[in-house]
């Protein structure tokens, strides 16, 4: 029987496990200990290994920084960023935990994990006894791989792996295993800092060692090798040798000595370990039993308010069945307090007349309450909007915490949930999921035992009040306070008015469009098959992917570049080649115009004829906004047949949409962050910024007049520039040569210096300090930018350059609600905030009223940048001024 052994480069997976989404929360024990990648180091194995009947575990670590290779090469992996010093002192922690899993675990000093793995799998390679399974997310490795030998790459975690064998290996590049190392000699690896041969990128390489075989054959026949690359490989000559010799893998490590044995994890065994480090979580989940009694807590449970329970200050967590609280199915609410712990359940709405269903009843000590005292709490809008529901006034200025808000500030990366919250300030607090207490899926219920039921809610509010003071005291440290107090708090109140707000629907409009749609789609499919037929093929389902699949590439004989894949990039590729082509992507088009916009608006009316979206305030890792049930930001205005979506959202008789739209609002802040005069002066004397870039661009004299696709051309710049644009990208999306791209950054980064300093500069903040952060100190943890992977690397730079701008554009939009929400309270309008769509507000006012709001919330937004600079008491006026753009219409179509 073959038994499966697992060799584990453990370097690779502590970093990821660090770097990782759960390996970024602060998990520390109660001495300040920092544990979150050991946490997340002991979730990932054994998660493989539960995948997994493994007969042997081992892991090997790098020991020290040098090795034989800075021999060769001095700065072999200079370029790495520094290792944080947090994730310095879990290493030994994490040997700690191998030594009490009795998991071999071995380092040598000179060689690198690598070495001590290849050495352990070329000695094993020839007995067809063992499986060999090698985890890690070097690429290095791959040439390790052999008949019984198999690298497996980690892609989220190590929940997905993908499988390299020597047919996955050459699908990737294109070669055999032994010819690893002769392709890291060619293309070189940035990560450590290995040049190989300039100029030669991955194909170059692949079709080199596919033609030649290796470097030496290569060389031999260098004549044969034509035009620039064939002067490149000889320039490169010495580099190409070196990079080959740091990349080779060496199998045969001195002193290595091991056993191969059956590894049974004995996770008693581990118990100790899991104590003294605080993982509660994992004492929890092994069944492991503790001393620790457990604190029983009085409750008490009401369904009427009385004054004896009320205090100045209170925490409170309401809780409903249903993630959609726009239609609550409430459970109840925890209050905590000097007073006591209470559970209100409002079982006194079952006395509804249901002759005046929409009657609402209250309780009027609860009422009372609700209104003169203070409270904190996890969720505001959710918790308001449900108590609005119910009948009950607010004043917004009584709830003075949100505990998801300031959490999702301190690290927006963190999943938005109580329990990932509660991880992120305090592992050891052990709380029940909602999921375990009252099901999920169409198991989910609210129908279980009460004290059970009243446990949940308190131990909420418990944990809202205990972490406090913890959680403010990080934001103060983080120096991200004045960004949760003076903007996320108050904007939940923006938020939760625009969405008790809802926007009206037109229901005839929305009625005519849906069946003009469903017309043009059987159009669109009878043509379709028209086209299918004369060519001689059984008629097809066009929603099903496996059919077309067929048609296209095993019918039709289409290229087939993504293996395939019949998605919009793919479709968009053999634009030309077919004309069944064409007509599937339109069938594409007007199916998600009809299932996403127009029948799918239907299940989100009211009773009232409006929809009323939920604004996710804390799921964006940017601090953009988004919108769900349903999602008002994805409707296209750029597409004309999406655009005439927008008609079926209206407003009253006498009422008017007034819409304000930020224009190039991130390039604006870009110019500014970058201090880039050029931009600067142009924003500031009005000149059209696409038409200056295209003339510096295309070395345009003033006496000629930018072209119509040059100012296109300069535009794909322009914004592509937010976004970390290569020379790649660029070319595919003008359809130009690679080189004709690079002349045309080249001349772009000639006349905006600064913004190539900027990128460069944030970049190398991010590698440094594993994030970025805006204006306002909103922080984006960045874990590619530690990857080992090449263009997880290159993803993780666009990434980090968007990051500051992006969410320092959102700020000022976010800025710019609250203020004129505050404005329509404090006047006492009849006006209100009804959307926010990327850079865009609508407000509905009366129509007589129109002139009085213009000038008022056009200053308001055009001041926001600034209103920034004051919040976080930064001394300075913006450089550049903000452009607004406004619009009146009866009708989102009318609008822009």
């Amino acid at each position: 029987m073959t038994k499966k052994i697992l060799l584990v480069d453990g370097n690779a997976l502590i970093f990821r496990a660090f770097y990782s989404s759960y390996g970024r929360t602060n998990l520390t024990t109660r001495d300040g200990t920092p544990t979150n990648a050991v946490y997340s180091f002991i979730n990932m194995l054994f998660n493989i290994i539960k995948q997994n009947n493994y007969y042997d575990i081992k892991v090997a670590f790098d020991l020290g920084k040098k090795t034989f290779r800075h021999d060769k090469l001095d700065d072999y992996k200079a370029g790495r960023a520094k290792t944080p010093p947090e994730l310095i002192t879990q290493f030994p922690i994490v040997r700690e935990f191998l030594t009490s899993a009795k998991i071999d675990w071995y380092e040598i000093e000179n060689y690198e994990a690598d070495d001590i793995i290849g050495t352990m799998s070329d000695q094993l390679k020839n007995d067809l006894e063992n499986e060999i399974h090698i985890l890690t997310s070097d690429q290095d490795m791959y040439q390790l791989i052999a008949d019984n030998v198999f690298v497996l790459a980690p892609q989220t975690g190590t929940s997905d792996l993908l499988v390299y064998d020597k047919v996955r290996l050459f699908e990737k590049w294109g070669i055999a295993p032994e010819q690893v190392i002769d392709y890291k000699g060619l293309r070189g690896d940035s990560s450590d800092n290995i040049k190989g041969v300039s100029g030669i990128g991955e194909k170059g390489a692949k079709e080199l060692l596919q033609e030649f075989k290796d470097l030496d054959g290569i060389y031999a026949n260098i004549e044969q090798v034509k035009g620039a690359k064939k002067q490149k490989l000889i320039d490169g000559k010495d580099n190409a040798y070196l990079s080959k010799e740091i990349a080779t893998i060496h199998l045969d490590v001195p002193g290595l000595t091991y056993t191969l044995r059956d590894t049974q994890i004995n996770f008693e065994d581990l118990k100790d370990f899991f104590l003294k480090y605080e993982m509660n979580s994992f004492i929890k989940k092994y069944g492991y039993e503790t001393q620790v009694e457990e604190v029983k807590i009085e409750i008490t449970t009401i369904s009427k308010w009385e004054a004896q329970f009320s205090d100045e200050e209170n925490y409170i967590y309401l809780e409903t069945l249903d993630e959609n609280y726009h239609h609550p199915d409430l459970i109840g609410m925890g209050i905590v307090n000097s007073k006591g712990n209470f559970v209100y359940i409002f079982d006194y709405m079952s006395e509804k007349n249901i002759f005046n269903w929409q009657e609402n009843i209250v309780d009027e000590e609860f009422q009372k309450f609700l209104l003169t005292k203070k409270f904190k709490s996890y969720d505001l809008k959710k918790t308001l909007y449900c108590l609005q529901d119910l009948g009950y006034k607010i004043k917004t200025e009584q709830f003075t915490y949100d505990m998801m808000i300031a959490a999702y500030v301190l690290n927006s990366n963190v999943k938005s949930n109580f329990e990932s919250h509660l991880n992120l300030i305090d592992s050891s607090i052990e709380i029940k999921t909602f999921d375990e207490i009252f099901g999920k899926g169409v198991k989910k219920t609210k129908q279980i035992n009460k004290d059970i039921r009243n446990q949940y809610l308190i131990n909420h509010a418990l944990a809202i009040k205990q972490l406090e003071t913890e959680i403010i005291k990080k934001l103060h440290e983080s120096e991200q306070f004045e960004l949760y107090q003076e903007i996320e708090l108050p904007l939940c109140f923006a938020l939760l008015a625009m969405e008790q707000e809802g926007v009206l629907i037109d229901r005839q409009e929305l009625k005519s469009q849906s069946q003009n749609i469903l017309e043009q789609l059987n159009n669109l499919e009878q043509q379709a098959s028209k086209i299918v037929h004369d060519a001689g093929f059984e008629l097809i389902n066009f929603a099903s992917p496996k059919q077309l699949k067929e048609l296209l590439f095993d019918k039709l004989k289409l290229p087939d570049n993504k293996k395939g894949s019949t998605d919009k990039e793919v479709l968009d590729e053999l634009l030309g080649l077919h004309p069944i082509v064409e007509v599937l992507q339109q069938i594409r088009k007007y199916q998600k115009l009809y299932s996403t916009y127009l029948k799918g608006f239907e299940k989100f009316i009211f009773f009232d004829n409006k929809v009323h979206t939920i604004y996710n305030q804390t799921l964006t890792n940017t601090g953009r906004l988004s919108s769900q049930d349903p999602n008002l930001q994805n409707i296209s205005v750029r597409d004309p047949d999406q655009k005439q979506v927008r008609k079926i959202f209206i407003v009253e008789p006498g009422y008017t949409f007034l819409s304000y739209d930020y224009s190039q609002i991130e390039l604006r802040v870009l110019a500014d962050f970058a201090d880039e005069k050029v931009l600067i002066e142009a924003y500031n004397s009005g000149v059209d910024i696409h038409e200056l870039a295209a003339r510096n661009i295309f070395d345009l004299p003033t006496s000629v007049k930018v072209t119509s696709e040059q100012r296109r051309i300069a535009k794909v710049f322009n914004f592509g520039i937010l976004y970390g644009l290569t020379k790649y990208g660029l070319a595919k999306d003008l359809k130009i040569s690679h080189l004709d791209a690079q002349k045309y950054i080249d001349a772009y980064n000639k006349t905006f210096p600064s913004v190539e300093t900027y990128k460069k500069q944030i970049v190398e903040f991010g590698m440094n300090n594993g994030y970025v952060k805006t204006l306002a100190n909103r922080r984006r943890y960045i874990y590619e930018l530690q990857s080992s992977n090449y263009m997880l690397r290159e993803f993780g730079k666009r990434a980090a350059i968007n990051a500051p701008i992006q969410g320092t554009a959102a700020d000022i939009i976010k800025i710019a609600m609250i203020d004129v929400h505050n404005w329509l309270l404090k006047n006492d309008s009849t006006a209100r905030l009804v959307a926010q769509i990327h850079d865009e507000l609508i407000i509905k006012v009366k129509t007589s009223e129109i002139e009085k709001y213009q000038a008022i919330i056009k200053e308001m937004m055009d001041n926001s940048y600034n209103r920034l600079f004051e919040i976080i008491k930064i001394a300075r006026q913006a450089k550049v001024p903000l452009e607004v753009n406004g619009s009146v219409g009866t009708n989102w179509f009318e609008l822009k």
